[in-house]
């Protein structure tokens, strides 16, 4: 591809710099305030007021067009066949995810609608979680440049230019940023990639609930084999996640970066079962797109100028002042303390509860939650996650001695107990299990389409007990608080604690097998 000429740069950074204002200024306080409110009226006003923009509509290139209605059309099916939350009235939430598919099919025929469905896809249905923050801000961006082109009708090559710019800056920011904050952790800008033991990640995401269903013998020798990975992983890790910074030298090196990062997401769902499909799928889309872009077709959102623009966005993201990638970057530990559900059947059967069926809060019941519910105090974050080399030292040290435990936890531990959240989460808990127990629905879909609910982000549905699919009534609900911990010497998993924290007994109604619940359940 022949690079332009310098002036075409200096007009396509010019869209691109009034795309990105109006993002930051515009499309993101409206949606905020939206999202806080959405209400037919006040929807229908905020698409009204830019509806006659859509009189212009500015040239859109045919395969980004795709990719944005595809965007779309992947969020769309995750709010739409999410779980009800059963404490809340069903009839508001119905109406929200029949709202939800009505503006996505007026989003993809007439870009003004967009902004009616990212705050219904935000507000009503609780689409603003990390998982789904890159798509969404694609979106954001897409409606920022179709409002600036409808208004300065910049040239057709300037306007497609900056399109590609700013979705590639949008999507490879959320790398960049977690490149930083790794090359910050140490004293050195390539001390997590030499020094982090990424295979403690694997095995805490096994201690965790993820692939319980493999035993650990066989975990352990996998881990074995995976630790001699760690250092080329690391730098594969950094160099793929900082590619964003150079891509736009080049139309193919934006699209191999792109597929990379989502074969990159394939890795980390297998290794610690977080699975940020949203990404994966948004980056293989804009790979195509931008893949199947004619010759002509933003020429100038490549070369070194372009790629100059592209850094100066994703620099400005990356320090917060356009949107907020997350840091991402922390040292792996191979000590787990984390809170696992269980119920007890009117039957007497003991199940496991899982994240996946808390959903629509499954991310919340497969991270931290419940930590309030416990004095102990607590040495780290999501998956054994600590932010100081020293502590994940100290943690692989003490392995499995109790007392040199209890001395970092005194140390370096923080208490989280909350009176005041423990009431309100046994409340959720008691209302959710007492609406489910009388028959309230928990799935908008019908049971021979459940198979196609969109996956979750956090696949920890295995544990050490078998998973409750609400095959009868629940009498008891049991919260304990675990800690596990891997030895790296000799590849043990082994239980520190495991203790009861909270019990919540319900008075469910008495299991008859001719009753239309237990039909449908066996």
């Amino acid at each position: 591809m022949a690079t332009p000429p310098l002036p075409s740069y200096v007009a396509t950074a010019a869209v691109v710099a009034a795309v990105v204002a109006c993002y930051r200024f515009g499309v993101s306080p409206a949606v905020r305030a939206l999202a806080r409110r959405p209400t037919p009226v006040v929807l229908g006003a905020s698409v009204a007021v830019i509806a006659p923009l859509a009189l212009r509509p500015p040239p859109v290139p045919g395969p980004l067009h795709w990719f944005i209605a595809s965007v779309i059309a992947l969020l769309t099916w995750r709010g739409a066949t999410s779980d009800y939350n059963v404490t809340a009235p069903l009839a508001s939430q119905r109406r929200s995810k029949l709202l939800l598919l009505l503006l996505a099919v007026a989003s993809c025929l007439w870009t003004p609608a967009l902004l009616a469905w990212i705050a219904v896809c935000c507000g009503r249905l609780r689409s603003w979680q990390h998982h789904a923050m890159m798509p969404v801000r694609l979106l954001k961006a897409y409606l920022a440049w179709f409002l600036v082109s409808a208004l300065f009708a910049p040239s057709p090559h300037d306007s497609a230019a900056a399109l590609v710019l700013v979705l590639g800056c949008v999507s490879l920011s959320h790398y960049v940023k977690p490149a930083w904050s790794k090359a910050r952790l140490g004293p050195r800008p390539w001390s997590w990639a030499w020094h982090n033991r990424t295979h403690y990640l694997m095995a805490s995401a096994y201690s965790w609930g993820w692939a319980r269903f493999l035993p650990s013998r066989r975990v352990s020798r996998l881990l074995r084999r995976a630790r001699v990975l760690d250092r080329p992983v690391n730098i594969l890790t950094m160099l793929v996640e900082a590619a964003g910074l150079v891509v736009f030298l080049d139309r193919r090196l934006l699209i191999a970066t792109l597929v990379a990062t989502a074969l990159f997401h394939v890795v980390i769902a297998l290794a610690s079962g977080i699975l940020f499909w949203e990404n994966a799928t948004a980056n293989l889309g804009l790979a195509v797109g931008v893949g199947l872009l004619s010759d002509t077709g933003g020429v100038s959102a490549f070369g070194w100028p372009a790629a100059l623009i592209a850094l100066c966005v994703i620099v400005l993201s990356a320090a917060d002042l356009l949107w907020q990638p997350w840091h991402l970057g922390w040292w792996d530990s191979p000590f787990t303390a984390r809170m696992h559900w269980q119920v007890e059947t009117v039957s007497g059967a003991t199940r496991g509860l899982y994240n996946d069926y808390m959903c629509p809060y499954e991310r919340e019941f497969g991270r931290v939650e419940g930590y309030f519910l416990t004095d102990e105090a607590i040495l780290h974050g999501h998956l054994g996650i600590v932010w100081d080399l020293r502590r994940r030292d100290l943690l692989v040290q003490a392995g499995s001695d109790r007392d040199q435990l209890r001395a970092l936890k005194q140390t370096y531990g923080r208490t989280h107990r909350d009176e005041e959240r423990s009431g309100e989460h046994v409340a959720f808990l008691a209302a959710m299990f007492t609406r489910l127990n009388t028959g309230t629905p928990k799935s908008p879909l019908p049971r021979w389409l459940r198979h196609l609910k969109a996956p979750g982000g956090q696949l920890y549905r295995w544990g050490d007990l078998p998973a409750y699919r609400g095959e009868e009534p629940v009498r008891r609900i049991t919260v304990r608080y675990v800690e596990r911990c891997y030895l790296p010497r000799t590849g043990d998993f082994v239980t520190l604690a495991d203790h009861v924290v909270r019990e919540i007994d319900l008075n469910p109604p008495a299991l008859d097998r001719s009753t239309p619940y237990a039909q449908d359940l066996r």
